[in-house]
């Protein structure tokens, strides 16, 4: 009878240590999702940056170093076309104005 016991217990464990593993690939699972939400948010939170950039660039309300400043940092993060332009046209637009145009 105790061989029989003995082997209760380990089904016992066993048992325990299923539930347990279970329990771990749920919190993993939840986690892996929890990770492609974070990164779906940095990536919706870096294209509203790049965006407001733009339209710091392009707002012509906005004094002209502000917008130099904002097309730096649009550059910077990797901005290119039709927005990158304006940025280089606004830089001779300040040279012509100022002599040069230095920040940083």
């Amino acid at each position: 009878m105790e061989w029989l016991k003995g082997i209760s217990d380990i089904c016992s464990y066993l048992s325990i240590i299923g539930t347990l593993l279970a329990v771990a690939f749920k919190g993993a699972a939840y986690l892996r999702r929890m990770n492609e939400k974070i990164d779906r948010l940095e990536g919706y939170s870096h294209n509203d940056y790049m965006n407001t950039l733009k339209l710091t660039i392009m707002s012509e309300e906005i004094p002209l170093e502000e917008r130099l400043i904002a097309g730096e940092k649009y550059v910077q993060e990797g901005g290119n076309g039709a927005i990158k332009a304006k940025y280089r046209l606004l830089q001779e637009e300040y040279e012509k104005r100022n002599g040069g145009y230095q920040h940083g």
